[in-house]
């Protein structure tokens, strides 16, 4: 049997890290002539795992301690059931998997209450359940953590990921130290660094002959049934003109009015945005060699990516069409970026002190790709935000070949929003924050989705999916409900509302001002004024209008007896919703004294087992981003 099925490298990412460093695995692999599959947790095909033999798996956890949604999902057409959807089923053999040999590495957040469940999961079933071998414990690897640190409760996530590496490589060259080269059996050694790999599909030009004006053909996408076209009805600012913040209802329909959309509180929208037209063309002016074929029609010599199935490929595909929607060279640049592009450092006429300055840019570009204490990569790109875009800019004897532009350049991804609206609403209603920030450099940054949703117009098309979180339970219904959402926080809570789950709804709201970032005002007040609601606010920069609390977690400690009493007693549902970081963390700790004070746990272990169970039976939900 071919190594390629026996060796397989598995990933479920959902911002694109475990993606990335399983791209650095498989490039490694590559360079030491190991053939191997490589792909997302939900590509790969069930059937195969009875062949694999060494089986390395990079994962990441999302939402309540789910595996991400590349894991859940195929992107190949006609395959309904996922290795993980076959792996769960009840009536497999506990020994199924006793010819694996596995090495699995978690990527997590520990602000998270369920850090690392991804990983955690697929190692319980595969090794515990189903009886796969493990080559090295475990590891697991913490965001919180600075690169080329230990901080946090794990450590960094680089440090952590270049230790995996290193076992899963030795492990591999003293397993196969030799390779077959014709007829010859030669010791496996590393390819040249210098050498590039050719991805196994890539562009090339479809008819040189071809002189239309494809810039005036209408843009479509293709190869994607479940994308959906939404019309905009409504796109304002909901935050005064004074306030630093451009919060915004968006809102829009389905284009195709015959279709009904259906979602239930706590689901999600997709938004497929992409590069302004003013980034791409400057974008195009750095790589000046690429316009000569920019608005010529382009074919993949083997099919089409794996990574551009989800939204669907632009139409017609030409590089000027691939960049402005594809390709994502306004993001910060990931070390897989560097080590595929070095060798490209190649054009002296750019370099003022001709070729000195190329080796000394050959040299860092090299170092940012293969330093494993990569301090200096974070420093550069990380802290002052640098974009690829700039990068290029910096370093400008890098000449990029188009052709290859798919295998080092970053795909565009889907960012998704917490759906305001209630179910049965005729349009979908989102709550965005325009993200736009100074950074160290003092240069502005836009997020790329945020900054297209708030360029829209009505009456524009958007694309879009919809996806089923599953997170308010049918089993919530006439509970007493505690919902805390700071801030944009408030979005998932609205729909909840709306949705008329329970006749005992508390809502705990923050912000900074009450005239200025107070989002629904006249909404939440309407439903409180009619009962519908008790409305809790407090606005940290504006003590008169909120005496005595500055904070969400304030007000829950002000009114801690009663809704203690709701918690413990009365089955109440405690769901928190903002921005992660310090806010969960510290309603957390307020949640933890409530019980202990008013809750009848006399200890720290006593109350914090108690809320495990309520996150257990998904009684204490916190859905953060």
């Amino acid at each position: 049997m071919s190594l390629s099925k026996k060796i397989v490298i598995l990933y479920g990412s959902e911002t694109g890290n475990a993606h990335d460093f399983a791209t650095i695995l498989s490039h490694r692999l590559h360079r030491l002539h190991f053939p191997h599959t490589f792909c997302s947790i939900g590509d790969y095909n069930p059937q195969d795992i009875l062949k694999c033999k060494y089986l390395f798996i990079i994962c990441s956890t999302t939402g309540q301690g789910e595996l991400p949604r590349n894991a859940n999902v195929s992107s190949k057409r006609g395959r309904p059931l996922t290795l993980w959807s076959f792996l769960k089923k009840k009536n497999l053999p506990s020994n199924l998997l006793n010819h694996i040999q596995t090495a699995m590495l978690g990527l997590g957040d520990s602000s998270y209450p369920k850090f690392n469940y991804g990983i955690r999961k697929l190692h319980q079933r595969l090794v515990i359940q189903l009886g796969a071998n493990e080559i090295f414990d475990r590891l697991e690897a913490d965001d919180q953590a600075m690169a080329g640190s230990n901080k946090g409760t794990g450590l960094g996530v680089e440090s952590v990921y270049f230790e995996y590496e290193k076992k899963a490589l030795n492990f591999l060259l003293k397993k196969f130290p030799n390779r077959r080269f014709g007829d010859e059996i030669i010791k496996r050694e590393e390819l040249d660094p210098e050498i590039y790999l050719e991805p196994m599909s890539y562009l090339h030009v479809a008819n040189k002959d071809f002189n239309e004006d494809v810039s005036k053909t209408k843009i479509e996408f293709r190869g994607d049934e479940s994308m959906k076209s939404g019309r905009v009805s409504a796109n304002k600012r909901i935050t005064s003109e004074g306030h630093f913040q451009d919060i915004r209802l968006f809102q829009f329909s389905n284009f195709d009015k015959i279709i009904e959309e259906t979602y239930e509180p706590g689901d999600t929208a997709a938004i497929y945005p992409c590069n302004t037209d003013e980034d791409v063309s400057r974008f195009l002016a750095n790589q000046s060699h690429w316009l000569e074929v920019a608005d010529k029609p382009l074919i993949f010599t083997k099919g089409v990516p794996d990574d551009l199935k989800d939204g669907g490929l632009v139409k017609p595909l030409t590089l000027r069409n691939l960049v402005k929607y594809h390709c994502d060279f306004m993001s910060i640049p990931r070390s897989s970026f560097f080590l595929k592009t070095w060798t490209f450092a190649m054009d002296v006429t750019k370099m003022e002190r001709g070729q000195e300055q190329l080796d000394d840019q050959r040299e860092k570009l090299r170092q940012f790709a293969t330093d494993q204490d990569m301090q200096d990569l974070y420093d550069y790109c990380n802290r002052p935000r640098r974009s690829i875009l700039e990068v290029l800019e910096d370093f400008l004897s890098v000449k990029l070949p188009w052709k290859y532009v798919l295998d080092y350049m970053p795909i565009i991804k889907p960012r998704y929003y917490s759906i305001s609206s209630g179910p049965k609403d005729p349009n979908i209603e989102l709550t965005v924050a325009v993200v736009k920030y100074k950074t160290i450099l003092r240069k502005i940054r836009r997020g790329i989705c945020t900054n297209y949703i708030a360029r829209l117009q009505e009456g524009e098309k958007v694309r879009y999916k919809l996806q089923n979180n599953h997170i308010v339970k049918k089993e919530f219904l006439n509970k007493p409900i505690i919902l805390v959402g700071p801030g944009v926080g408030l979005a998932p809570l609205l729909s909840v509302i709306r949705a008329g789950i329970s006749e005992d709804m508390r809502v705990f709201f923050g912000c900074r001002f009450k005239d200025k970032d107070y989002i629904y005002k006249d909404i939440l007040e309407d439903w409180s004024s009619k009962g519908r609601i008790a409305l809790y606010t407090s606005f940290s920069r504006d003590s008169e209008n909120s005496p005595g609390v500055k904070y969400v977690q304030d007000y829950l400690w002000k009114l801690g007896k009663e809704i203690t009493d709701l918690v413990v007693n009365k089955d109440a549902v405690f769901f928190l919703c903002g921005s992660s970081g310090k806010m969960p963390i510290q309603i957390r700790l307020t949640f933890i004294e409530m019980l202990k004070k008013w809750g009848g746990f006399r200890d720290e272990d006593a109350a914090k087992k108690y809320l495990k169970e309520m996150e257990k039976f998904d009684r204490y939900i916190q859905e953060t981003w």
